[in-house]
Formats: structure tokens, sequence, C-alpha cells
């Protein structure tokens, strides 16, 4: 092999070389990766499978303990049956309620005794069903009125014989004195909001103490036989899975890495053999030809 045709082999496997080089630090990068990659998948794991939730301790009518998830609803019912009685609070004492809405239970007292009942939230929908014989103009005037109001108009002018109307609120008053005020908070009676809340310190608990200024005495649910915090394992069987599933991936993608990176670590052991090989012809070539002019 000529001295021209060795300094270009040369240079080719420099190049070469160069490439493996580059080509095997992308694959450190992309190995580095996947590794916090898998330590994110192992994170969220064992977040799953730690996760804590609050319970209801209600007894049911045989004396037995029946655990429920803590919600809105349990948690103020006055019903031993169905709740703890008892009330949420904010940090600076605001009582926790869903926003205000308003509403008609309108009962029909059916032939054979019987009742049902319905409740009308739209002012609309309880004229049009109830306010028979009015007129058009009287029903868009009726629309625009309150539920309250229209209860005392539907006394007065269209009262069914066998119908009754209770207008009510979703806020129970007995809440809060006269001298506290709600917050309003639309998310309250979503569960898991609502146990984020508790847990975070953000809210509290109270349940009634008639020796109480207030009448109400907060608790600590750590230790109330009311409350419990427990493992939550409903979402487990779903967080292993969805894990597995991912830690198999992502080996995947580290073992083609691997193996990759061990072909590049021995072309690159090949490319340096004749790296070095070609240094010692060209040495001889060189050695050859100008030889003569040391």
């Amino acid at each position: 092999m000529g001295l021209a045709a060795s300094q270009g082999r040369y240079l080719c496997l420099t190049a070469r070389m160069s490439d493996l080089v580059y080509e095997a630090q992308q694959i450190s990068q992309q190995r580095m990766f996947l590794a916090k990659e898998t330590k994110a998948v192992a994170d969220e794991y064992n977040e799953a499978i730690s996760n804590r939730i609050l319970q209801a301790n209600i007894h049911n009518k045989d004396g037995e303990i029946q655990a429920q998830l803590l919600t809105y609803a349990n948690i103020t019912s006055k019903d031993p049956f169905s709740g703890v009685g008892m009330r949420i609070v904010d940090e600076n004492g605001n009582v926790v309620v869903p926003p205000k809405k308003h509403y008609l239970d309108v009962t029909t007292t059916n032939e054979d005794s019987t009742t049902s009942t319905i409740r009308y939230e739209d002012p609309k929908a309880f004229v049009d069903e109830h306010f028979k014989g009015a007129t058009e103009e009287e029903k868009e005037e009726y629309y625009a009125m309150s539920l309250y109001q229209l209860q005392d108009i539907y006394n007065e002018k269209y009262k069914e014989e066998n119908v009754s109307i209770e207008y009510k609120t979703n806020i129970d008053p007995s809440l809060k004195n006269d001298d506290e005020s709600y917050l309003y908070d639309e998310f309250c009676t979503d569960a898991q909001y609502l146990q984020n809340m508790l847990l975070t310190g953000k809210w509290f608990l109270q349940e009634v103490n008639p020796k109480s200024e207030s009448g109400w005495e907060e608790i600590v649910w750590q230790g109330s036989t009311k409350i419990s915090n427990v493992l939550d394992t409903s979402d487990d069987a779903a967080a292993e899975a969805k894990y597995e599933a991912a830690m198999k991936d992502l080996q995947q993608k580290d073992k083609l890495l691997e193996l990759r990176l061990e072909q590049i670590q021995t072309e690159q052991n090949s490319v340096e053999t004749e790296i070095e090989s070609i240094k010692g012809v060209i040495s001889k070539n060189i050695e050859d030809s100008f030889g003569t002019f040391a």
C-alpha cells in the first residue's frame, strides 16, 4: 500500500473512530435518561401503593362498623347510620359548604296513598308543570322569579289537592352560628379533593360540643374512633400493572442500547487495531521513501 493510500485509509479510520465515540456518548446519554425515567416510574409506583385515605367508621343498625370513604355527605350527616355528624372548617374558622342551591321538593300523593317526590331547581320547569291555567304572559313573568317566590304564588293561585311543596336549600343552617361565615367551595363534595384538604391540614373537622362557646369543638381526626387513616389498596392492582408494563418497556430499550454499545466497543477495538497497523505501514513507507535523505 502506497503512502498516499495509507494516509487516506488512516483518515477514514480516524473519522470512523470519531463517529463511534460520538455514537457511544449519545447512547450513554440515552441510558442516563432511561435511568431517570425508571426512577420516576418507581417513585410513582411507590406513591400509588403507599397513598392513604380517610374512612368514616359508621355503625349499622346491627352495631357493626361499616367503613366508608370519608365524604362531605357522611361527614355532615346527622343520621348515626349514615354519617358522623361533624362539620368542616378552614384555617380561618369558616364553615366549608358547597355552593348554595335552592330547590322545591314537590310531593304528589297517588291514588294508592303512596307518594312520589320530584325536585325542581329550575323555575321554568316548575312553572310549566304546575302552574296550570297560567297565561303565556304570566308564565314569562314567573320564569324570572325565585323558587321561594313561586312557592307562595303556587299556594295562593295554583295549588293542587294532592300536591305539597317544600322550599329547601342544600345548606344545613345548623352547621354554623349567626356570627360565623360560610366558605362556599364547589369542590368540597369531591372526595379526593376533600381528603387532600384534610390530610394537608388546610381544613379541619369539628364535632358538636354543647359545653363550648360555639357549640362545636375541633377534633384531631388522627385519634378519633369515627375516622380512620388507612392505606388505599383500591388502586394497587392497576398501579402494579402499569409499573410492570413501564419497567418492561424501559428494560427492553436499555437492553437494546446496551447491545449497541457493546457492538460499538467491539468495532472501536477493531478500528483502533487497524489504525495502529496503518500507522506502522505509514512509518515504514516514510522510512523506505525518505530514508536516504536522513
